[in-house]
C-alpha cells in the first residue's frame, strides 16, 4: 500500500468479501507480509516464516466458510509515527448452515493493523488486531444473547457506582477534594 488510510477500507473487503478462495488469497499475499500474525477473541496465529499463508490465511478460508460476511468500514485512521492503521467496521455475519443462516447479526469491530514498508518502499500488514465488545460473541451464537450480557455490564455499572460511595462515604478512601473544575481551570470548591 502506497496510502494506508486511503487504501485500507478496499483491503478490508477484499478479505471479508472475496468472491472467491483465489482472489482472498491474493488479497492477503498482496497485503500482508509473509511472517504476519493475527490475534483475534477465538483465535490467534504467530508471526513466524510463512504464517501468512499457513495460519492467517486458513482464518478468513474458515470465515468464508462458515458466513458469508458482509463489513461496512466506518472510518480508518492511520498513525504515521507509529506506522499503525485503525479501523471502525461493522461486520455482518451471514451463516452458511441452516438453520443458523436465519440469523444475521451485525457485530462493531475495531481492527488495528500494525504496517511495517518494505523494501519495495510499500506499506503491508505485519499484524492484525481485532477487538469485538464482550457482548458480541453471546450475540453472535444465541440471539438475544448481547442484550443479556449488556444489561449484565450495566448491572457491574451500577455496582461500581454505589461501591465506591460507600467506600469513599464511610471509609474515607479515595474520596476526592471538594475541588472543582470551573471555566477549565482547577478551584477550590469553599
Amino acid at each position: 500500500m502506497q496510502s494506508p488510510a486511503d487504501e485500507i477500507p478496499g483491503v478490508v473487503k477484499a478479505l471479508v468479501e472475496a468472491p472467491t478462495p483465489d482472489d482472498q488469497r491474493a488479497a492477503l499475499q498482496r497485503y500482508f507480509s509473509p511472517d504476519a500474525s493475527f490475534d483475534h477473541m477465538l483465535c490467534a496465529v504467530a508471526s513466524g516464516p510463512q504464517s501468512r499463508d499457513n495460519g492467517v490465511l486458513p482464518i478468513y478460508y474458515w470465515l468464508r466458510i462458515m458466513s458469508n460476511s458482509s463489513i461496512r468500514i466506518d472510518s480508518v485512521a492511520f498513525d504515521q509515527r507509529k506506522n499503525k492503521a485503525y479501523v471502525d467496521a461493522a461486520q455482518t455475519l451471514r451463516p452458511n448452515l441452516f438453520p443458523f443462516s436465519l440469523y444475521t447479526p451485525t457485530a462493531r469491530i475495531l481492527v488495528v493493523l500494525s504496517l511495517h514498508k518494505g523494501a519495495d518502499g510499500l506499506f503491508y500488514v505485519h499484524r492484525q488486531e481485532d477487538f469485538y465488545e464482550p457482548q458480541v460473541i453471546p450475540g453472535q451464537v444465541i440471539p438475544g444473547g448481547h442484550t443479556v450480557v449488556l444489561a449484565i455490564k450495566l448491572l457491574i455499572g451500577v455496582n461500581c457506582l454505589v461501591l465506591a460511595w460507600i467506600v469513599q462515604t464511610f471509609l474515607g478512601f479515595w474520596r476526592p477534594s471538594k475541588r472543582g473544575i470551573k471555566g477549565g481551570k482547577l478551584v477550590n470548591g469553599r
